[in-house]
């Protein structure tokens, strides 16, 4: 017990000094940074602290952002500065000031002033006020033309989700936030080798793959790109118009002795619901292509969802709909997924889980990940990951007796999807369970087809 003493001292003091008004998370309100006066506290994340602030001489000024860091001469900051100062657009807030707030301690500080965004995160909107499709749209242009911008300097936000989109209030307009993970040419490093910042569920198949093969090479540094802000996009507006997340699928060895990743588990609604704006479905369909170059550009996307805004307002509300549905035939079939729109059942539909609302999370779909990267040999990294090849996932085998769809395309019971002419249970979990079921297990996902009891000899015994 006498031993313990130093350490609960030291303890008692870590809090204290945690506890000091003159903590950069723990400012007190009419503190003044620089040329702003603090006047209100608005959240706080692993490396800094953002306050509502006004300037110091003008109380009744506008308010404006100041994120002050956590931790003393923190380079994130410069860092985020000059990519923000690089990068004007409307969806995109304003640097307006830099410098370093000096604590009662002696350290010192940096911070960031930018522009104020009264708003509401993008899937809080969605769930308080359901948009329209035009609407939905005209979010989407907003985020592709400021990422349009970004990457044309070369530069990437590495942590696009729904929790970094705000829809101001005043305009409604989409507005992406948080640059603190961004990177452009010439920057520091900062990350860890083997290190991916960002929410694990908006993260690229290319990213999961890289780490797969890799995991073991602690000098393997994966390299993100447009590439992987587009995809964080498309599962951004995956969520958004279902409610569920896109998941990337296992990972398999070929018999070439490459790692494949056999595509991405899509939502089956994103693909049947006829509630899904057709434009939008495609668009997410396009993002979320296993090919970062079926993709394409920001700038292509933008341009193609600007031409589904452009009807005059006195086209027939009819016409309208026939452009928009031709619109989004077009996004889709440049990437031959047209089987996914209204009319037309894809070909072999993808499934995955259904994530609950609070999915920000970082714990979301990574366990069947690292389970089989524990099982593949490593290999050396490559100067670039993009040389990584991407297949198709396979599809279960139909038995003996299986039903059938009835004459309306439909399995007997809700839930229940077809895969080779044939109705299944689909599920994701303990392959042995699966097998007890009378389930086949194909890349981690369990099959259970549907077969109709035999009415000669009834069971006695319960299920």
């Amino acid at each position: 017990m006498s031993g313990s003493g130093p350490g609960l001292a030291e303890w008692l003091q870590n809090r204290m000094e945690l506890l000091s008004p003159s903590h950069p998370a723990l400012l007190p309100l009419d503190t003044v940074v620089g040329a702003w006066r603090v006047v209100a506290r608005a959240g706080c994340g692993v490396y800094g602290a953002v306050y509502r602030a006004v300037p110091a001489h003008d109380a009744h000024g506008a308010p404006v952002a100041l994120k002050l860091a956590l931790h003393p001469a923190d380079p994130r900051f410069a860092r985020e500065a000059e990519l923000l100062a690089r990068c004007q657009h409307p969806s995109i807030p304003r640097l307006l000031d830099q410098g370093c707030w000096h604590s009662s301690s002696g350290t010192s500080h940096p911070f960031l002033v930018m522009q104020w965004v009264d708003g509401v995160p993008l899937y809080d909107q969605a769930r308080l006020q359901p948009p329209k499709p035009s609407q939905a749209r005209r979010w989407m242009l907003q985020l592709v033309q400021a990422l349009a911008v970004l990457h044309a300097q070369g530069a990437v936000h590495r942590d696009l989700k729904g929790g970094n989109i705000l829809v101001r209030r005043s305009d409604g307009r989409a507005m992406l936030v948080d640059f603190g993970t961004g990177l452009y040419p010439g920057a520091g490093t900062l990350t860890p080798a083997m290190a991916f910042p960002g929410t694990p569920i908006y993260r690229s198949p290319e990213s999961w793959l890289f780490e797969v093969r890799f995991y073991r090479d602690a000098a393997a540094r994966y390299r993100a790109t447009a590439a992987d802000d587009l995809y964080a996009l498309g599962v951004t507006v995956c969520y958004l118009l279902i409610g569920e997340y896109p998941e990337p699928a296992a990972p398999s060895r070929g018999a070439d002795g490459t790692v494949h990743l056999e595509g991405v588990l899509l939502p089956p609604a994103l693909l049947k619901s006829s509630t899904v704006d057709p434009v939008l479905r495609a668009c997410a369909l396009r993002l979320l292509s296993v090919d970062p170059a079926q993709g394409g550009t920001a700038a292509q996307l933008a341009q193609e969802l600007e031409s589904t805004l452009e009807p005059a307002l006195s086209v027939p509300r009819h016409v309208w709909r026939k452009r928009a549905l031709a619109a989004a035939a077009v996004l889709a079939l440049s990437l031959g997924v047209w089987r996914a729109l209204p009319g037309k059942p894809p070909q072999a539909p993808s499934v995955a889980r259904a994530e609950s609302s609070g999915a920000e999370s970082g714990e979301v779909g990574t366990t069947g990940l690292g389970e089989a990267a524990a099982e593949l040999p490593q290999e050396k990294a490559p100067t670039d990951s993009s040389e990584e090849v991407l297949g198709a996932a396979p599809l279960p085998k139909p038995e003996p007796g299986q039903l059938r769809p009835d004459q309306r395309g439909l399995c007997p019971i809700k839930g229940q999807v077809i895969l080779n002419g044939v109705c299944w249970w689909i599920g994701i979990g303990d392959a042995e369970k699966c097998l007890e079921l009378g389930g086949q297990v194909v890349k981690d996902t369990c099959y259970v087809p549907v077969i109709l009891p035999k009415r000669k000899n009834p069971p006695t015994s319960g299920p």
